[in-house]
């Protein structure tokens, strides 16, 4: 997932996963929706595909109502819905080039299976088909240079028996091979080397619609990503322009300042410092609560802003676990893998080869000593924080492992409910005594304020200005004679400020 994130990938088509059943997971900020064979027939050919969404990916797709279908353990589908055209993407896994006639009767059912997909796809759909063809994508005769409106100028390779299958499917649903559209370097173009001649082809593919050739921006592969992972085929990305069609709604935006800066000393000491200056704007009595209030907002935002902002170098969504050193020894088995594809069928070839092995295995072992030194800290902390009675800490940490389990039941459990508007009009009532009616009177005083702001609730989602309460909290005096004085004149002047009356939905 990392070399997902790495190179941008919002939607991503894998081959040969090894995962059996169908369904949806969350992994790592991704949701994949995959197919693979039936638990209950596994062996060691497992095959698998599975295709992948970013968050802004999955809430497309999850807010636009798109339909997802597993064929077979070969071929999983998804129908996006956007602005202008709807993408229908296609996740693919061929089997090898047939060497006997029970192999080519595989291999022909996989292309039966996806043309039957293909022809249930509504035609102005945008076709999206991705992933190991194992087919060399070129041409050798006559025929094949007829095809070049499908076959762009930039082939590399000579065809094999899967590649006539190819042929036949991009020649029948008027298709073009993305790969062969743009002009890269041979290594950039040539994903997977034969393992016997160390000769390199390209056999991993997307294909598209030819109406919408225009769409694409590039296509090339990335070698870094294969040697990060210990794989065989390198990294394919695709470029597309599309418009999306999300349900609008108005939703809270999520407003994070850093929690370590505001439990510090001397960052609050400054926050405070910096707003005691605005608090002439508090008692200016030209202006209307409104555009005081507005004064308010703006001063808090802008001087949080500047002292408690999250700093944006950091790497938020590295694993916890994940050190310096373990990052650097990745960059350099990435590094030692460039150098081995770098110098393949030459002398050097064993060297950079035994080389990439050795880091290869010396990251996997850092990484396994690493992730149980990280688990074994966690239990640590959490027995420590129990024993020290502060279970607010111990459980922190522990909703903070089983956020996955809160994001599943958020889903699962969330439902449209019906309000009976009688069982409403039965509500009575309280009427307040009237001592307790002069009490709540009375002009708020500074103590109530500050009593009051003392008992809010901490890490609560914040109205439309953005405000939170621990944002309130931090900003000390100041901040709670800035609020009285909103309240007072709200209290005078019996008018309210125009912001409070706005609700939003928080999700």
């Amino acid at each position: 997932m990392k070399q997902l994130q790495k190179y941008r990938i919002q939607i991503a088509a894998l081959s040969e996963t090894c995962m059996y059943d169908s369904g949806v997971k969350l992994i790592n900020d991704f949701t994949w929706i995959f197919s693979g064979l039936p638990s209950i027939n596994k062996n060691r050919n497992a095959h698998g595909v599975a295709i992948c969404f970013d968050k802004t990916a999955a809430k497309l797709r999850k807010d636009s109502g798109s339909e997802w279908e597993t064929v077979s353990e070969r071929i999983v589908k998804i129908r996006l819905k956007c602005l202008f055209i709807n993408p229908t993407i296609i996740s693919i896994y061929s089997p090898v080039n047939p060497i006997n006639n029970q192999m080519n009767d595989g291999s022909q059912k996989f292309y039966n299976d996806l043309q039957d997909v293909i022809n249930r796809i509504p035609t102005e759909d945008m076709y999206i088909i991705m992933g190991d063809f194992n087919a060399r994508v070129g041409w050798n005769n006559q025929q094949q240079q007829n095809l070049s409106n499908s076959i762009g100028p930039y082939k590399v390779d000579i065809t094999n028996e899967n590649e006539e299958k190819l042929i036949d499917l991009y020649t029948i649903n008027n298709l073009i091979v993305t790969n062969t559209l743009f002009e890269h370097k041979l290594v950039h173009q040539t994903s997977w080397m034969h393992p016997g001649n160390k000769q390199w082809h390209m056999i991993d593919c997307t294909l598209v619609n030819k109406k919408f050739r225009s769409s694409i921006e590039d296509c090339r592969m990335y070698r870094k990503a294969a040697g990060a992972i210990g794989i065989d085929h390198h990294l394919m990305r695709m470029k597309i322009k599309l418009h999306s069609r999300s349900r609008r709604t108005l939703v809270q935006k999520k407003v994070v300042y850093d929690p370590i800066k505001m439990k510090n000393d001397n960052a609050l000491k400054q926050f405070q410092k910096d707003l005691i200056p605005t608090f002439s704007d508090a008692t200016d009595k030209t202006i209307s609560i409104d555009e005081k209030y507005d004064r308010f907002v703006e001063h808090m935002k802008t001087n949080a802003e500047k002292i408690l902002k999250i700093d944006k170098n950091r790497n938020h969504k590295r694993k916890e676990w994940l050190t310096d050193e373990i990052l650097e020894m990745v960059e350099k088995k990435v590094t030692a893998f460039v150098n081995w594809q770098n110098h393949g069928g030459t002398k050097l070839e064993i060297e950079y080869a035994n080389k990439y092995k050795r880091l290869r295995k010396l990251a996997k072992t850092k990484i396994e000593k690493r992730q149980e030194e990280y688990w074994d800290e966690i239990c640590e902390e959490i027995e420590s924080s129990v024993k020290l009675n502060d279970p607010t800490n111990a459980f922190n940490i522990i909703r903070r492992l089983s956020e996955r389990w809160r994001e599943f039941f958020d889903d699962l459990l969330n439902v449209s409910t019906a309000v009976d508007l009688q069982l409403i009009d039965q509500i009575k009532i309280k009427i307040i005594e009237k001592n307790e009616e002069e009490r709540q009177n009375i002009q708020p005083t500074i103590s109530e304020v500050r009593k009051a702001l003392n008992q809010m609730k901490s890490r609560k989602a914040p109205g439309n200005d953005e405000i939170t309460a621990d944002l309130l909290k931090a900003g000390g005096e100041p901040v709670i004679k800035w609020l009285h004085e909103n309240f007072s004149d709200v209290w005078k002047q019996e008018e309210m400020v125009e912001e409070w009356n706005l609700a939003i939905l928080t999700k």
